[in-house]
């Protein structure tokens, strides 16, 4: 690849029985005009023809790289997280196997990084990332914009707003090395819900997020995704949602314990603001449900589409 005169960027694929989809992500990847980048790829133990898919690109492809773990059964956070312990670079993106990439999806990203560090420094943690659009299985388009699809707010990089709703979709992430550092000097993977909302979370509280309104990604939707967007409109999931009690409780009930788990991962390490924030939403849990609503609100503490806005209203 030669000496690069910019930072390096690093691709952390993470892969599990991705056989029917990886090629084309690995045709997306090798595809990117970034002028300096690499791919650290992980198998989760696959029993499809996954391992030698990632062997294939790696012996022709010096950019791409087999990881040390590789062949470990570790699950979808713990193989990524093994990635970001093995990662060497100084800037990281991740990317998962049944996605499409935008050919200029790193440059972007790296271009957005060097702005933010550029204006709060390089030490800062910062982590960039964008709209996507969604595609089905055969790769035909659903939507031209996930965060409106999902009536999401591009402007909610606050931790009070992430605390109670993440909107940062790992596979349109990049990071640099100090966030790196960080998350994972203070994360466990076996008490994460998402790797993409502990890392959101970690730079709300210590850096600062930036959003690309643009989509870079083609998300792939079909019936083996580990999280994704909804398959129905707004609307129609508004319905459901705000009939479905239990569900409902369950959803604001994991705010509060993903929240907490948070908390203690980070102790006293974390900034005063950042902990009189989220002290004062666990806080809210005890409360009677007048004052808690009023609390949330005062605090900031909203989820991000009208719909589930009303459902934290009722059901919080």
């Amino acid at each position: 690849m030669g000496d690069c005169v910019v930072k390096r960027v690093q691709v952390l694929l993470a892969c599990y029985n991705g056989g029917l989809y990886l090629p084309r992500q690995l045709a997306t990847l090798r595809e990117q005009d970034d002028p300096c980048f690499s791919v650290l790829m992980q198998d989760d133990g696959s029993s499809d023809g996954t391992p030698s898919l990632l062997r294939e690109v790696a012996g022709e492809d010096e950019r791409f790289h087999l990881a040390e773990e590789n062949g470990h059964r570790l699950g979808a956070i713990g193989n990524f997280w093994s990635l970001l312990r093995q990662s060497d670079g100084e800037l990281i993106a991740l990317c998962d196997q049944d996605d499409e990439w935008n050919s200029c999806r790193l440059s972007r990203c790296r271009e957005a990084l060097d702005q933010a560090e550029a204006r709060y420094g390089a030490d800062t943690p910062l982590l960039v990332h964008s709209d996507c659009r969604l595609i089905d299985g055969d790769g035909a388009p659903l939507a031209e914009s996930f965060f409106r699809r999902q009536g999401w707010d591009p402007a909610a990089t606050a931790l009070s707003r992430l605390l109670v709703q993440n909107n940062v979709t790992g596979c349109t992430l990049m990071m640099n090395a100090p966030l790196r550092r960080l998350a994972l000097q203070h994360g466990d993977p076996a008490k994460m819900y998402m790797h993409d909302w502990f890392l959101a979370l970690t730079a709300a509280a210590f850096g600062q997020i930036v959003f690309i309104p643009a989509p870079l990604v083609r998300y792939r939707q079909h019936g083996r995704n580990v999280m994704g967007a909804s398959a129905t409109g707004q609307l129609g999931r508004g319905a459901r949602a705000l009939s479905q009690w239990e569900k409902g409780k369950a959803r604001i009930a994991l705010t509060y314990d993903h929240a907490l788990a948070f908390r203690e991962a980070f102790g006293d390490a974390l900034p005063d603001a950042a902990c009189r924030c989220i002290d004062g939403y666990l806080a809210t849990r005890s409360m009677g449900k007048l004052r808690r609503v009023l609390s949330v609100r005062w605090g900031g503490y909203t989820m991000q589409s009208p719909i589930t806005r009303a459902g934290q209203l009722l059901f919080g």
